[in-house]
């Protein structure tokens, strides 16, 4: 817990005395200074990490040790209660002073007491040092990712794919087309040592014979016919044919 010195007047003394004794009882560790001779107490509580709690009485606004504690230390470690109006005014003060005018002596309850003890938590938080990161955690923490790369780089080794074999051919690629019978067939390919040296051979594989010359026999000769007039006769014509005049019809050349 943080340590806590009062400073006061002589006419605040005994509320200081019961201030100090309920901080005790809060597990607080806790010095009275009040008078003239609290000035030697400044530099060694500067040194320190403890907190200053000032209490403002009728007389303390006019006492010059008073206003040193006052201008001596960081706003952040100073609290600051009010047992009578008329406090000094102080524009870098962090907190507002604490009205405990109407606090009784040795009340644990009511709202001005627990301003205090809230403003003495804001100042304990603001004068604790940063807690290092938990040890165990780090090495848990440590632990976890030094698994999680080696699950990874064991998945990476057991699920990589064999690299495929290069072979290098000087001179053609070679393509085998699959059979034409609806099967499907195997493909390979050869990359050339060069694109200038590059010959596309295609080669089907024949699924029939070819026909060979066949000897046929000469095909008989046909008769000839002679001309015939296939022509429907007209009606002159068969008028001549009835007179006979259709038989004396030159023939043609």
């Amino acid at each position: 817990m943080t340590g806590i010195v009062l400073v006061c007047t002589h006419d605040a003394v005994k509320v200081a005395e019961t201030l100090a004794r309920l901080l005790a009882a809060e597990d607080h560790p806790v010095r009275l200074c009040y008078g003239r001779q609290s000035l030697d107490e400044i530099e060694p509580v500067r040194a320190s990490k403890d907190a200053v709690l000032l209490i403002w009485s009728v007389d303390a606004p006019s006492t010059h040790y008073m206003l040193q504690w006052l201008a001596s230390f960081d706003p952040v470690r100073v609290i600051e209660i009010a047992r009578a109006p008329g406090w000094p005014k102080n524009d870098a003060r962090k907190g507002p002073v604490i009205d405990f005018s109407a606090w009784r002596l040795g009340d644990r309850g009511g709202r001005a007491w627990h301003q205090l003890l809230e403003r003495v938590s804001v100042v304990e938080r603001a004068l604790a040092p940063a807690r290092p990161p938990p040890r165990r955690a780090a090495i848990a923490l440590g632990m976890a990712s030094m698994a999680a790369v080696g699950g990874a780089i064991f998945v990476r080794v057991n699920e990589a794919p064999d690299a495929p074999q290069l072979t290098s051919h000087a001179g053609t690629m070679s393509l085998e087309a699959a059979p034409m019978d609806g099967v499907g067939g195997p493909v390979t390919a050869f990359e050339p040592a060069s694109a200038d040296d590059t010959v596309l051979r295609l080669g089907v594989r024949p699924h029939a014979q070819p026909l060979g010359a066949a000897d046929y026999e000469p095909l008989a000769e046909v008769p000839e016919i002679p001309e015939q007039d296939i022509r429907e006769p007209s009606l002159l014509g068969r008028i001549s044919e009835l007179t006979g005049l259709g038989q004396q019809r030159p023939q043609r050349e």
